[in-house]
């Protein structure tokens, strides 16, 4: 597995994880009758979605420059 495959593989893995979240956190909302998400699912989100970028990024990188 080369370089690329392996952030691809890691990206495919946090974009499932933030699909994840996302679905997790509509049916929290909705079976506790809530009108605001809990913040534990948000935190989360938030830091899946900063990894994501910075995967994206290091991709970029390895792509333009290699390693």
């Amino acid at each position: 597995m080369t370089e690329i495959e392996k952030l691809e593989a890691r990206i495919e893995a946090v974009d499932t994880a933030i699909a994840n979240v996302k679905m997790a956190m509509g049916v929290d909302r909705k079976l506790s009758h809530d009108k605001h998400t809990n913040g534990h699912f948000t935190k989360a989100l938030d830091e899946l979605t900063s990894i994501r970028l910075q995967l994206s990024s290091l991709k970029l990188r390895v792509e333009t420059v290699g390693r």
